[in-house]
């Protein structure tokens, strides 16, 4: 049976492509090979951007040094850990980390699920172009046109939005405004990721938590690819209380219970209803023992309201996690996106123009090779 994730992912990418195919002489194309942007260029948001920069210009002015220098720092650490993914690829023979971000579960694929990724990729977007749009303006610079966007590699996948400056304009600003500019959209994102990680840690987590009972940990999914939990008979839904004589009252206690387990290991888990002697197999991505299951803590007879509580906060996590995911892939000096341009225009600060141009070019060929290879990899 197909999930609703996959058949919403199916019905997504089938109503862009006939967007996109019955609006073809609205949109203006950008391509890259098989890849593809389609854009719908409006007036859209403009004046909200120029009202924002108005009424709080002082503050951006001065919060400038530092945006820049959070931009170059996040620059630093993605780059730092694609490098070191690399090396442990190599001599370790690790599981590549980078993959695709889909609402589909699938080898390779970082799965969210689909209504919290076409959410927060909406979320994101606004916040991280309107940034763009908003600094821009601040320092009088701009903005031609606002607007939709599909990014697609011959079928359309993801839905988006722009803000567009004025570019001719932007490359003869002074350097730091052109940094400025470039890094808001990232960090905007990392700010975002980084309030709500705060607001999650310190508010809404201690709130939910009087939601849960203390007398086990619920099923709440089984992976794919017939795992041992499956074969012994465990469903989705069973309360587990003890494993091998513990008592498993949290995700942590499982977690503990399951550590230092290999493949081959017998475990007993009693649940509510019957014990499961079963026997571990090995994770088909890493070889560690696998039983198989997704946990969490189990709900006791929960309201309408804290249901939407819960709701909200699994929103809120992944908001948080794919905004910190966005902000620092945007981070990374490469080709065109705006940690390759903000890695160009400081490296005009202190070389020429041309030499600058080729050292860009160099990193950038380097840093897509990684990325390639990390996600081909994840995939195989």
């Amino acid at each position: 049976m197909v999930s609703f994730d996959t058949a919403a992912t199916i019905s997504l990418v089938f109503v862009l492509a006939l967007v996109v195919f019955f609006n073809r002489h609205k949109l203006s194309f950008q391509r890259f090979g098989i890849f593809y942007a389609a854009m719908y260029r409006t007036k859209a948001g403009i004046s909200t951007m120029d009202k924002i920069a108005f009424r709080y210009k002082g503050f951006f002015e001065k919060a400038t040094p530092w945006i820049i220098a959070l931009g170059f720092l996040g620059m630093i650490v993605v780059t730092f850990d694609l490098a070191r993914g690399l090396i442990m690829l190599l001599t370790q023979a690790s599981t590549p980390a980078v993959g695709v971000v889909l609402p589909v579960k699938a080898k390779g694929v970082f799965y969210v699920p689909f209504l919290y990724w076409i959410l927060s990729i909406f979320v994101i977007l606004i916040i991280h172009e309107g940034m763009h749009g908003v600094m821009a303006r601040v320092y009088n610079l701009p903005v031609k046109n606002s607007g939709l966007v599909v990014l697609g590699a011959i079928i359309p996948i993801i839905p988006g939005a722009f803000v567009e400056p004025d570019e001719k304009k932007l490359v003869k600003a002074p350097q730091k405004q052109q940094l400025a500019v470039y890094a808001a959209g990232p960090v905007s994102n990392l700010v975002t990721g980084l309030l709500l990680l705060g607001l999650m840690t310190f508010a809404i987590v201690p709130y939910t938590d009087s939601f849960y009972s203390d007398k086990g940990i619920v099923v709440t999914n089984l992976m794919d690819g017939n795992p041992p939990a499956l074969q012994a008979g465990l469903q989705v839904g069973d309360m587990i209380t003890e494993i091998d004589g513990n008592d498993i009252a949290s995700t942590d206690d499982f977690s503990a219970a399951m550590e230092g387990k290999s493949p081959g290991d017998s475990v007993s888990i009693l649940t509510a209803g019957a014990t499961y002697d079963v026997t571990l197999g090995k994770n088909p991505q890493t070889d560690k023992a696998w039983l198989g299951i997704y946990v969490d803590r189990a709900l006791e007879n929960p309201s309408f309201w804290q249901l939407g509580v819960l709701w909200v906060k699994d929103f809120i996590f992944w908001l948080y996690l794919l905004s910190l995911g966005v902000g620092l892939f945007n981070l990374i000096p490469l080709g065109p996106i705006d940690g390759g341009r903000m890695f160009l225009t400081a490296l005009e600060r202190y070389t020429h123009e041309n030499r600058a141009a080729r050292i860009w070019k160099s990193v950038s060929f380097v840093l897509l090779g990684i990325l390639i290879t990390n996600v081909v990899l994840a995939f195989v």
